[in-house]
């Protein structure tokens, strides 16, 4: 029988896979032993693993010092935030925490090409210097590193009620007619570049039944554009006796001028200026010779009687002691004219506290005010509660998404935990706008300097200052009158400690993040910014 000699000859994918199937079990064998003894000699693979668990190492270091260092900066605004409330005396129990959340937010994140600002002027508060440096930095001449191109909306008044008529009146000699300033397309044909307004006149609500007729007008305003715009308030604030002074010394009895024509005369004789009653001033006095003029001048039926002021009207019609409030403070504090005075920062954010409706604003007593909400009984230290936390939570900017009716705070405050930074942008379409800064009166400085940071440009070199008088209004108030106001108006004061209160906040962000910029960008920066920073420290806005 012949023998048949087979050759077998294997694929060479065969191959392949009998070299795997023998070595890699050989291969993780080897591995896994190498990895386990501590004592093999040093080789590639074993300095692969040892350079992998030292990097594995440094990056779970690196991770647990990133949440121990924000665990200690979340701790050191804790801190700060408990100091700062304990000095203007914040109550509320949850202020603390909203505090801390100020350490969160954005100093500035105005953006002009997507946000339009308001700038709501309580009279008396300081607010012309605003509206002068709006219009310095967002107007017409674009000092200071501004955006120009006439960035004030026309109808603006410094001192005075936002003015539509002006508007309309400033588009039609412009030729900006609606028909030309949108084209067929949407694209905008006119230029309405205005990226910011000023007036007395209040903007909040822009939703709801109380809806303001200057949210009407931006409503209709804002269809002309191309794109939509997000509408954001600035506010100032003043000491609230302080405000009554100067309100009732300037705008109801004209005082001050009174003041400065007797001591003008006063001085012509050699004698010096006098602003207090311990000084000689005597109001009541400056009064009884106004009343003898207008009394002269009531029955000048064809001269001077033409020319009466509204004071003046009133002595003629109804008699002398009609302006019986103008001779001091304590005559205004037990006036009728008082009623008109009180409850006057309702208007600011349009409602003192979160169960109120937005838009009634009336001035009536916070204890009137509150029964209308609460008819079954409340402490005044609830309300001031009440006041101090929505205050720290609207004007605060904590929740962009506060709508008109009467609001839930809770949610906010259920969100709160651990420090998370707080979400600021608006999700709703019927927010109403937030406040992108807010002043205050007696600390114009620090105030001012935020005002420049927010809108991203260099402080002016020089503020303006207008309406300043040589005798304050409240030097012929004492300390009884300041204790009635401050008895009388206690959701007034609530709201002024809290925004000082936060202004401490921001200004204590606002002068760690110029430090921290300067030190640590340095490769970084542009040069526009550097010199803006550099303008910050030179203004006296870094400490």
């Amino acid at each position: 029988m012949k023998q048949t000699n087979i050759n077998v000859t294997l694929h060479p994918n065969i191959w392949a896979r009998l070299v795997l199937i023998i070595t890699v079990p050989v291969y993780v064998t080897l591995l896994f032993w190498m990895l386990c003894n501590s004592t093999v000699p040093s080789s590639t693979s074993t300095v692969d693993h040892l350079l992998l668990a030292k990097s594995m190492a440094s990056n779970s270091d690196s991770t647990i010092h990133g949440q121990s260092s924000r665990n200690k900066q979340h701790q050191q605004y804790e801190q700060l935030a408990t100091q700062i409330a304990n000095k203007w005396n914040i109550t509320t129990p949850h202020g603390i925490a909203l505090l801390t959340q100020q350490f969160y937010k954005p100093l500035s994140d105005f953006n002009p090409l997507a946000d339009f600002l308001h700038f709501h002027h309580i009279a008396k508060t300081g607010g012309t210097t605003i509206s002068d440096i709006l219009n310095a930095t967002l107007g017409t001449s674009g000092d200071a590193g501004g955006f120009g191109g006439g960035g004030i909306m026309p109808g603006s008044d410094r001192s005075g009620f936002f003015d539509q008529t002006k508007f309309h009146a400033t588009i039609l000699a412009n030729g900006r007619q609606r028909s030309n300033i949108t084209g067929s397309n949407g694209t905008n044909q006119g230029g309405l570049h205005y990226v910011a307004s000023y007036g007395h006149t209040r903007l909040r609500p822009i939703h709801g039944p109380n809806r303001t007729n200057l949210a009407q007008f931006f409503e209709q305003y804002f269809q002309l554009l191309p794109r939509p715009k997000r509408l954001r308030s600035l506010a100032m604030l003043r000491e609230p006796t302080n405000l009554r002074a100067s309100t009732h010394a300037m705008a109801m009895c004209a005082i001050n001028g009174r003041v400065n024509t007797f001591n003008w005369r006063r001085e012509k004789k050699g004698l010096p200026r006098v602003c207090t009653p311990k000084e000689g001033l005597n109001i009541s006095s400056l009064i009884d010779d106004h009343n003898a003029k207008a009394l002269r001048k009531c029955g000048d039926v064809n001269g001077s009687a033409k020319q009466l002021n509204k004071l003046e009207q009133m002595v003629c019609n109804k008699g002398p002691s009609s302006i019986d409030y103008c001779r001091g403070a304590s005559e205004l504090l037990s006036s009728e004219a008082y009623q008109h005075m009180r409850s006057m920062y309702k208007s600011l954010m349009g409602r003192y506290f979160a169960r109120q409706e937005m838009g009634v604003v009336n001035y009536i007593s916070i204890e009137n005010s509150v029964k209308r909400n609460d008819p079954g009984g409340f402490s005044m230290n609830e309300v001031v509660h009440w006041v101090e936390e929505y205050t720290l939570i609207d004007l605060g900017g904590l929740d962009v998404n506060i709508e008109s009716s009467p609001y839930d705070g809770r949610k906010l405050l259920k969100g709160m935990s651990g420090g998370r930074p707080i979400n600021t942008a608006p999700t709703k379409a019927t927010a109403e706008p937030d406040f992108l800064w807010f002043g205050i009166t007696e600390r114009m400085h620090e105030s001012t300097c935020l005002l420049f940071y927010a809108l991203g440009v260099k402080p002016l070199p020089e503020i303006p200052r207008e309406r300043v008088v040589n005798c304050s209004p409240t030097s012929w108030w004492n300390n009884e009158d300041r204790h009635i106001v401050r008895e009388r108006e206690q959701a007034d004061y609530a709201i002024w400690r809290t925004a000082n209160a936060m202004l401490d906040v921001r200004v204590w962000m606002m002068r760690e993040e110029v430090i921290r910029k300067k030190e640590n960008g340095e490769g970084w920066l542009s040069v526009e910014e550097r010199d803006r920073l550099n303008a910050f420290v030179e203004a006296g806005c870094v400490g």
